[in-house]
């Protein structure tokens, strides 16, 4: 199967990204939904709100709900009519009723400079008089309290009463037996309070035996004296499992009474702790929110692919920005120039934007001007299948093929490395067809090509732009720099130089270069000394 533009152009790296910066299971679960969209009311009035998390961080504050407890799992028992939450699940509970409560006072005195987090957080219902019944309840160990109700605390004092009651009666018959060391205590078996018996002595002690020693050499009995009371204190036991299961099932009836709110109150705090991981991704990122430009204008302004920056980072590497104007009648975008020199992080970096900006995240760049595409379509990478019996070749014509029937006006299309793969004369020949056909269909198209042939194509077809990866021609090394409007040199003897090859190889290369090569490699870099 063959990969989605998400997967070339490594979405879900960004989404990690993000993940990283919520603080709440619900939020991150937000940022793993959405979707690309082409709904502009929808997509604007998401990055109103991200512009004013962004703003509430930039004022020095901070958003997050790292105390609440996944309410997915409760939330959903209780939306059955026979099921009743365990008492540790009330806790979970507890902590997102607070959580509501804590929410609805955060915007309260700053209401007119953020109104849209102050509205979001207003809707959330107060659920105190919930919140007050469990936390009487409810132990901060899970354990039910004795004010969880009347009933309850009155059972209870009838168990500890009782079994007071039994350890006094059984003290008094090991006292009275003269119980010599290690046999003078009172233990439990069965839930019933017994003591130790040396086995020859068993006689000595009427009563029912429940249990012996790993050794066999003592026995657990329980004296007939306190068989009643051990009986009532089970009766006891039962009755308080019973209250504590009413107890439970009305406080989970309570939340059930309540689960809309709930689920409404859970979707609020995920939407706002999706919103401020974007914008602290924004903040981290120096990421622009977004512009939806009513005509066809793709502009982008210090463009970063934020996965590449975010690697080389951590590497204490800098990236090189991207700038980048097409527009009008000029939709095409040719890019040339050396391996490894940035050509197809442009296109990465152009699809990426696309779809952050479409699926609301801000784009990592100082400035993002971008029409709404239908789809971005995406043809980079090597895709050979040994499995399908596909050459790297067929692979690049089948993904064409499928992009030239699926683009309209409105698609975005990036094309790495166009005609590849077979002879030279064919393979160009075949891209400028291609981008012939492309150009038909009025839609922005970014490719990046080696061939001579397509930089002449650029350079002399309307509509179509000639772009530049440069290269340092003294250092010999990549600068990673985009320049429009002219055609960039392959600079592959100078780089293979660069890597060690002999001077003598290095040489006979240049000999047997065609002359058309060599004049076409003169003349670029006369453009670019012009240019500079």
């Amino acid at each position: 199967m063959s990969r989605t533009a998400e997967d070339i152009l490594e979405f879900e790296k960004l989404r990690e990204l993000l993940r990283g910066r919520s603080t709440c299971a619900p939020g991150k679960r937000a940022l793993n939904a959405l979707q690309f969209s082409e709904d502009r009311a929808q997509l604007e009035k998401g990055f109103a709100l991200i512009h004013e998390a962004r703003e509430w961080l930039r004022a020095g504050k901070e958003l997050g709900f790292g105390a609440l407890a996944d309410p997915e799992s409760w939330l959903a028992k209780i939306e059955g009519p026979a099921t009743v939450l365990e008492a540790g699940e009330f806790l979970e509970a507890a902590s997102l009723l607070e959580t509501a409560s804590w929410l609805r006072q955060q915007f309260g005195e700053d209401e007119d400079k953020f109104p849209l987090l102050a509205v979001r957080a207003e809707s959330v219902i107060d659920f105190r008089d919930v919140l007050g019944l469990i936390r009487r309840a409810i132990l901060p160990t899970g354990e039910i309290s004795d004010d969880a109700s009347p009933e309850l605390r009155k059972i209870r004092a009838n168990i500890l009463q009782t079994r007071d009651s039994i350890q006094k009666s059984l003290k008094q018959i090991l006292r009275a037996r003269n119980a010599g060391a290690g046999e003078d205590y009172v233990t439990l078996r069965n839930e019933r309070f017994v003591i130790p018996v040396r086995t020859e002595q068993r006689r000595g002690v009427q009563g029912i035996v429940h249990g012996a020693s790993g050794t066999g050499q003592t026995v657990f009995v329980e004296p007939f004296e306190t068989v009643d009371a051990n009986n009532q204190l089970v009766q006891f036991s039962e009755e308080e499992a019973a209250e504590i299961f009413h107890i439970l099932r009305g406080l989970t009836e309570r939340l059930r009474m309540v689960r809309v709110p709930l689920t409404s109150a859970v979707e609020t705090i995920a939407e706002l702790d999706s919103a401020f991981a974007r914008a602290r991704f924004a903040r981290d990122f120096d990421a622009a929110i977004p512009n939806f430009s009513d005509g066809a204008e793709l502009n982008f302004t210090a463009l970063r692919h934020p996965v590449l920056e975010d690697k080389l980072r951590k590497e204490n590497r800098p990236i090189v920005p991207m700038t980048l104007a097409l527009g009008g009648d000029q939709k095409l975008l040719v890019i040339s120039g050396p391996n490894t020199g940035g050509k197809t992080v442009a296109l990465k970096s152009t699809g990426m934007a696309a779809l952050s900006a479409q699926c609301g995240i801000p784009v990592a760049a100082q400035k993002a001007v971008l029409p709404l595409f239908d789809r971005v379509l995406v043809d980079i990478g090597d895709e050979q299948s040994i499995a399908a019996d596909l050459s790297t070749f067929s692979s690049h014509m089948l993904n064409l093929k499928s992009i030239l029937e699926s683009a309209t006006q409105n698609s975005l299309v990036l094309v790495d490395e166009m005609g590849t793969g077979t002879a030279p004369e064919e393979g160009a020949a075949l891209a400028v067809a291609l981008l012939d056909e492309l150009k038909t269909k009025n839609c922005f198209v970014l490719a990046t090509t080696h061939h001579d042939r397509l930089k002449t194509y650029a350079g002399a077809s309307q509509g179509v732009v000639n772009a530049a990866v440069e290269f340092d021609e003294v250092n010999l090394r990549p600068t990673y720099r985009l320049t429009v409007g002219v055609p960039g040199g392959s600079s592959g003897i100078a780089i293979a130089r660069r890597l060690g090859l002999t001077q003598r190889i290095i040489e006979r290369a240049r000999e047997l270069m065609a002359p058309e090569s060599l004049e076409v490699a003169a003349l670029i870099a006369y453009l670019h000394r012009t240019r500079d």
